[in-house]
């Protein structure tokens, strides 16, 4: 394994020369996403697909989609509030990961998946697929070769894939009902800007049945933005929280750019995003905040395969890459002192300066979302995504860690599992997530 910790080097691994992913990366999310996935495509198919999904991801059309990502965050807020009257622990992780859930089935979609009031049948199978993901460094060899896991695997693959073939089916057929009507008031969701390029690229315009070929992609796509929300988006917002009541000041500067720019009135702040999405654009702190948590608690990175003629070229030393896994740890550039001043601590700020300040960011030590052309196809709908949730929680809400509650009530004393002092570090299940699923009580805020 190159383990590359510099963003000169990894530019010329994943920019110069896009050396192509790992096979590793496809044996391990193989059984989650299945082989169509445009985190393991290569190529020619890569830049199909990838350019097939991008109209719908661009920023112009998900700000047509907002509406439905506000309604389902009001819901989230629904939640919270009985939370707060039961004063009960819930996990916020999971909390977080059916808001995600719903917004991606309704943005993608434009079904409601009801995640964050019923078990979803898909989000039941999708989760328990990841519980049989491979643990790193495990050596226990009956969880490894457990033939349950085959089993299980097999079956959640068939109840997700059955599930989506369903939806994609009454989505097709819903789309020529709205042809025929003429009814063209309603954005339009991900999966039919895709569908249209697909068919006009195709030269199938006129036939009445969803193709094949496009379907099998389509599921292994949905299940890919689903395993990206459920991962990236929901771990962040868990530590959009934690990391702002550990620095109040910047708590409070983000409540009052929300003030400034939505009204003090927080209960009219939902109708007033519904109204002018492009509102969310006038909140750059808050962009800032996203950007600084993903920083110090980036969610993931990639791993590419060396290949016999790219050989790393970093500070006159050759680092040949020809039978190497290529690993550019994004925490590891996240954290380097020499690339980030005060690199360990919270700074939103070094996001709003300009270029030649000091703290402005060294090109490419960010990778929050990877970066070049293999980048994050979601990371717009990301941050819409929890621009919106700061907005409706952060000045309604107290949301706190409850780790030592959560001790009490099992009779553990886990004080001591820590890292860096804190007791929401990060483990791997799939991505960076935080640990026990981030215990968490909330209560509401009178202002």
């Amino acid at each position: 394994m190159l383990v590359v910790l510099d963003p000169v080097a990894a530019a010329q691994v994943t920019i110069q020369k896009s050396l192509p992913k790992h096979e590793s990366a496809q044996e391990y999310i193989y059984p989650l996403l299945g082989n169509k996935n445009l985190v393991t495509l290569e190529g020619n198919e890569w830049r199909m697909w990838r350019g097939i999904f991008n109209p719908g991801f661009s920023s112009s059309h998900l700000m047509s989609l907002v509406g439905g990502m506000v309604s389902d965050t009001v819901l989230f807020t629904k939640i919270l509030e009985d939370h707060a009257a039961k004063s009960c622990i819930f996990q916020l992780e999971d909390a977080a990961t059916r808001l995600t859930v719903d917004i991606i089935g309704n943005v993608v979609l434009d079904m409601p998946l009801q995640a964050q009031t019923s078990e979803n049948e898909l989000v039941k199978a999708f989760r328990d697929q990841l519980k049989w993901l491979p643990v790193p460094n495990d050596i226990n060899l009956f969880r490894i070769y457990n033939p349950w896991k085959f089993i299980t695997h097999r079956r959640n693959t068939r109840i997700m894939n059955s599930y989506l073939d369903k939806l994609l089916e009454e989505r097709f057929a819903a789309r020529k009902q709205e042809e025929k009507s003429q009814s063209t008031k309603r954005a339009k969701p991900i999966i039919d800007l895709a569908l249209d390029t697909y068919l006009n690229e195709t030269q199938q315009n006129e036939t009445s049945t969803l193709p094949a070929p496009f379907k099998r992609s389509a599921i292994d796509q949905f299940k890919t933005f689903l395993f990206a929300g459920h991962d990236t988006t929901s771990s962040t917002a868990c530590y959009i929280i934690h990391l702002l009541n550990k620095h109040p000041d910047a708590l409070e500067r983000v409540c009052k750019e929300h003030d400034e720019v939505l009204g003090l009135d927080t209960t009219t702040a939902a109708q007033a995003i519904s109204d002018d999405p492009h509102i969310l654009n006038r909140l750059p702190y808050s962009l800032a905040v996203i950007k600084e948590v993903l920083r110090l608690r980036p969610a993931a990175s990639t791993v590419r395969k060396g290949e016999r003629d790219v050989v790393i070229d970093l500070d006159g030393k050759k680092y040949p890459t020809e039978g190497c896994m290529i690993w550019p740890v994004a925490f590891g550039m996240h954290h380097r002192p020499d690339l980030w001043p005060k690199a360990e601590e919270f700074i939103p700020e070094r996001f709003l300066v300009k270029e030649g300040d000091p703290l402005f960011p060294v090109k490419g030590a960010w990778r929050a979302f990877e970066y070049g052309p293999r980048n994050c196809i979601g990371q717009e709908l990301a941050y819409i995504e929890l621009k919106i949730f700061m907005v409706l929680t952060l000045r309604d809400f107290d949301i706190q860690a409850a780790y030592e509650e959560r001790d009490m009530l099992d009779g553990k004393d886990n004080s001591a599992l820590t890292v860096d002092g804190d007791r929401a570090y990060q483990i791997l299940i799939a991505t960076a997530k935080p640990v026990g699923g981030f215990p968490a009580k909330v209560t509401k805020r009178f202002r």
